[in-house]
Formats: structure tokens, sequence, C-alpha cells
């Protein structure tokens, strides 16, 4: 049994392809999560600036 490249060529490609889009897939999510994490960071620094600024906003309307 003689198998010939021309038929194995077009199953390899396809392969190649399925595996180069796995692997963009997978880098892209990683990516928003990298993202989403951040945002989840900047949130909380937000809040912290948040409460920060009233309590300075409270101090001040109580020392005057």
């Amino acid at each position: 049994m003689k198998i010939e490249l021309k038929y194995i060529l077009p199953y390899v490609a396809l392969i190649v392809g399925l595996g180069m889009s796995w692997g963009m897939f997978s880098e892209r999510l990683d990516a928003v999560e990298v993202k989403a994490d951040r945002i989840a960071n900047m949130q909380t620094d937000i809040a912290i600036i948040k409460e920060k600024i009233m309590w300075i906003e409270a101090y001040l309307v109580r020392s005057q």
C-alpha cells in the first residue's frame, strides 16, 4: 500500500491550520483575561481613591 503525497498534504495543511487557529484563540483569550484583571485592579484603586477623597472632604468640612 503506497500513500501518495498529494493525498496527505491537504490533511497536513488542515491540521496545521487548526493548530494555528487554536493557538491564536488561546492567545487572545489570555489577553482578554489580562485586561479583565487590569480593569478589576483599576476599579479597586478608584474605589480606594473615592473613599479617601470622601474622608478628606468630611475632614475639611469638620475643620471649618
